[in-house]
């Protein structure tokens, strides 16, 4: 498949305070800093209140938890309606990443990034909940699209980046930057529009989601249901029952399938989670013996690492009709350094609607 998408995915945005760097300190500096400098380029930063993010804590509570698995349909929507005055733009084939051979086998490879894995030390003040992160995801469609070419050609993947930080008070708080959708006709990029007003986001644009502090969420749990997110087991036996039940559990983002419920819920739960060096060396055991992963070889992730990459291809039924059935192919990208779980894809080896081969949904993250 041609790759010179790959270069305007990589190219460089509209300016804004807070980028990816390699310097984690200079990153976290950055969006603790109360004195940084304006800009009449900087960005929109939009602060969401405690008592909004409570009241969508408790949405997320299990007896409503069909709200979670919505969001998650069709590649986690979000914020993802695209705008839909620019009808004259093919948007949203991303390429798959190209991976290339390395000389050895599926088992070589596993044991190798399982003994680095192992013997690797998680970063000094390591934090699952403090990390940068890129993410790709499948949008809805624009309302001017209407005809099955139009929406082969179309196929709209968002692009967006997050900063996740724990404050030394304690609070978490998430920052959002939205770089719109990549227009495969043009090389220009598209905004969103938010789901919730209607109004475009213009590209750059950084929303600050201010979460609650240790001590508020269990006040909190205390009179309300709260959803949270599970936490993810760091040994082998355990991590496999985890995922398996998850699975099981019949939401909508899953298939029920036992063989790729370790691809499917960690995949999704990599949107807000950086692994430990324990958690990827569960992932790495578990994938050991299995005839039904593929290794691929050696690819660089969306973040410029080199990683090796380990797919499983299947076959989902996304809605009631048995004859509509989607061809997926989700892959784990291995740092090939230390064995950490850097990356996770999905691509549409045969979805109606989608340009096929192409990335409907990636999650890349880094620790600060």
């Amino acid at each position: 498949m041609e790759t010179n998408l790959e270069s305007l995915l990589r190219s460089a945005d509209p300016a804004r305070d807070i980028t990816f760097s390699s310097n984690g300190a200079e990153v976290l500096a950055n969006i603790l800093s109360d004195d940084s400098k304006k800009q009449e380029s900087e960005p929109t930063v939009k602060v969401v209140p405690l008592s909004s993010v409570r009241s969508q804590r408790k949405l997320l509570s299990p007896r409503v938890v069909w709200g979670v698995a919505a969001a998650f349909v069709v590649g986690v929507l979000a914020v993802g309606l695209t705008w839909f005055n620019t009808p004259q733009a093919t948007a949203g084939l991303v390429p798959a990443l190209i991976t290339t051979p390395t000389g050895q086998d599926r088992e070589e490879a596993l044991d190798a990034l399982l003994a680095k894995a192992r013997e690797t030390k998680d970063p000094t003040g390591f934090d699952e909940q403090a990390y940068q992160m890129k993410n790709l995801r499948e949008s809805s469609l624009p309302k001017r699209v209407a005809s099955i070419e139009e929406t082969e050609a179309f196929s709209p993947v968002s692009e967006y980046e997050y900063v996740s930080v724990r404050r030394p008070d304690g609070l978490h708080q998430r920052y959002t930057t939205s770089l719109g959708i990549v227009s495969a006709r043009t090389g220009e990029r598209i905004p969103d529009q938010d789901v919730e007003t209607g109004k475009r986001i213009p590209l750059g644009t950084t929303t600050k989601t201010i979460e609650l502090t240790d001590t508020e969420l269990a006040e909190l749990k205390k009179t309300e249901p709260v959803w949270e997110r599970p936490q993810i087991p760091d040994i082998a036996k355990d991590l496999d029952a985890q995922v398996r039940s998850t699975s099981e559990n019949g939401l909508a983002m899953y298939s029920g399938n036992p063989d790729t419920a370790l691809f499917e819920v960690l995949g999704f739960h990599l949107q807000d989670w950086n692994p430990s060096q324990a958690q990827s060396a569960a992932v790495l055991q578990l994938l050991q013996g299995r005839t039904d992963i593929t290794f691929d070889g050696e690819t660089t992730d969306r973040m410029g690492r080199a990683g090796l990459v380990f797919s499983i291809d299947q076959n989902y039924v996304p809605g009631y009709d048995p004859n509509n059935v989607d061809a997926l192919r989700y892959s784990f990208i291995f740092d090939t350094a230390t064995g950490h779980l850097n990356a996770f894809e999905e691509v549409a080896v045969d979805v109606d609607g989608f340009v096929q081969g192409g990335t409907r949904n990636s999650v890349t993250v880094a620790p600060l």
